[in-house]
């Protein structure tokens, strides 16, 4: 019997490459996959390798299909409405917003990490930010050298981490998402500033790394909005407790879906790959190294994490 696959959102960045990711883990034939979106393309009709889809409007019908998998990527208000009744009628829901990143007994996964933290009875799985998930899989391995004491990250996010009004800013040199306009401009925040003088972005960042990792780290962010159109960069820098050597985290960073270069890195071999880049590793004192980190953020930071979790629970 087939899984039956619904991507909420299904048009947007994140949506559209969770399509992509599908058909390049043999999720997509041989699926039965329904495509949901708001009102005013509902009834489209959308081509997507050879294969015809009916555009569907997200309503109480909906629910009632008998879904295995469902991936919310529509903006947390959506999520906010849908997501636990989706459940409710025995769907997993794996959710792409901030929606449910904070509740206690929601699992926030990254599979190479705490895939375990899924049981046989989650319904309901918080796929985490995408600037969180690219640190969050290099930090894991640096775990393993010792017990950390300070983290300090300062990203430089695409506009495609804002969705497609903000991609078409870039690309039409216009304002509707940035007021102030995005080409030839940097955003020293992103997100409001918070009661705690961190922007949004920085306090997600904070809080999640320590939640998907299992243990408070006292890690300080800063998010920068750059003139970018997909992927991620951070400049991170980590201070152990006892001595680490480049030598040794580089003997730990080896490994698939991490890849570390003796150059630079570029967006352009970043982009189209699930693997998070590491560049720049280097020793500042006995017990600090210092690195770059950079992934495309619609995949590795988003479809790519969320398809993956879906896979390994089929």
């Amino acid at each position: 019997m087939k899984n039956k696959i619904a991507i909420i959102g299904a048009t947007g960045l994140v949506g559209n490459t969770i399509l992509k990711v599908l058909l390049e883990e043999n999720l997509f034939w041989g699926y039965d996959i329904s495509l949901f979106v708001s009102s005013r393309s509902a009834g489209k009709e959308f081509l997507f390798e050879g294969r015809r889809f009916r555009l569907l409007e997200l309503d109480e019908n909906a629910l009632s299909q008998k879904f295995d998998f469902v991936f919310f990527s529509a903006g947390s208000k959506v999520s906010l409405m849908w997501a636990k009744r989706f459940a409710d009628m025995g769907a997993v829901v794996i959710d792409n917003t901030s929606a449910f990143r904070k509740e206690k007994t929601i699992p926030l996964v990254v599979p190479e990490i705490n895939f375990e933290n899924i049981s046989n009875h989650t319904k309901l799985i918080s796929n985490p930010n995408c600037s969180t998930i690219q640190l969050a899989v290099v930090m894991h391995k640096l775990m393993l050298l010792g017990e950390i004491e300070k983290v300090v990250v300062s990203t430089y996010q695409s506009v495609s981490g804002a969705g497609r009004r903000a991609f078409l800013d870039l690309k039409n040199n216009a304002k509707n998402v940035f007021k102030c306009g995005i080409n030839d401009e940097i955003i020293a925040k992103i997100g409001e500033i918070q009661e705690n003088d961190y922007a949004e972005e920085e306090n997600k960042i904070m809080f999640e790394l320590s939640k998907i990792l299992g243990k408070t780290i006292d890690i300080s962010a800063t998010a920068v909005r750059v003139p970018t159109s997909v992927g991620h960069a951070e400049s991170v820098y980590v201070k152990f407790k006892n001595n680490v050597s480049v030598i040794d985290a580089l003997a730990v960073l080896d490994c698939e879906h991490i890849k570390v270069l003796n150059d630079v890195v570029y967006l352009k071999d970043v982009r189209e790959t699930n693997v998070t880049y590491v560049c720049r590793l280097r020793q500042k004192n006995k017990n600090e190294l210092e690195f770059f980190v950079m992934a495309d953020n619609l995949r590795r930071g988003a479809a790519y994490n969320a398809v993956k979790i879906m896979k390994k629970l089929i």
